[in-house]
C-alpha cells in the first residue's frame, strides 16, 4: 500500500512539474536562441520590500542595461533550487546601472508565488502569470529558464534546468 501510495503521490509531483529536469519531453520547441532578439511582452510585477510589497511594469520594450528574465513554477524541484541562487544574483547586481531582473511563473496563481517567495525571503521582483501565454513566447517546456538579454534587447546567454553563479 506505501509502494502504490509512493507511486501515486510521484505521478502527481511530476504532472504538476511538467517541465522540470526531471521530465523528458518528447518534443520541447526553442523559440528564442541566444543572438535572438527578446521576444516583446509586458507584465505586471511585484516587488518584495522590507514595507511590504509594491506593484510595477516589467516591458522587453524598456530595457535599460543587463536583465535576466527568469520563469518558474515554485513546486518544481529545479526551480525551488535555483531560486535562491537567482535571488543571490539579484542582491548582488540590483543596484548596477540598467540592471533589471525579473521571475515570471508558468502557469501558477499569485497566491502560490507570493507564500513560495515570503517563505523563501526572496527579495527579486516576480510576476504570476496564470497561464503560459508569456512562457510560450520563449519555449514549449522545461523550467526553470533563465535569459540573459542586453540593454539593446539581444539574448546572449540562456541557462535551463540548472543555474550556476560560477557561469557569470
Amino acid at each position: 500500500m506505501k509502494t502504490t501510495y509512493a507511486i501515486i503521490l510521484g505521478m502527481l509531483l511530476c504532472l504538476t512539474c511538467v517541465g522540470c529536469s526531471s521530465i523528458v519531453d518528447d518534443e520541447v520547441v526553442e523559440r528564442v536562441s541566444v543572438g535572438d532578439h527578446v521576444p516583446a511582452f509586458t507584465v505586471k510585477t511585484v516587488i518584495p520590500g522590507e514595507d511590504g510589497n509594491t506593484k510595477g511594469t516589467f516591458s522587453t520594450s524598456q530595457l535599460t542595461g543587463e536583465t535576466v528574465i527568469v520563469f518558474f513554477h515554485t513546486t518544481c524541484p529545479d526551480c525551488q533550487r535555483d531560486l535562491p541562487l537567482l535571488n543571490q544574483y539579484y542582491l548582488q547586481h540590483r543596484d548596477d546601472a540598467g540592471f533589471q531582473m525579473v521571475a515570471i511563473s508558468r502557469a501558477e496563481d499569485a497566491a502560490s508565488v507570493a507564500a513560495f517567495w515570503a517563505e523563501h525571503k526572496l527579495q527579486m521582483p516576480y510576476s504570476p502569470q496564470a497561464d503560459r501565454t508569456v512562457y510560450e513566447l520563449f519555449a514549449s517546456s522545461i523550467i526553470p529558464r533563465i535569459y540573459f538579454v542586453s540593454a539593446q534587447g539581444i539574448v546572449t546567454r540562456i541557462d535551463v534546468e540548472k543555474y550556476d553563479l560560477r557561469e557569470k
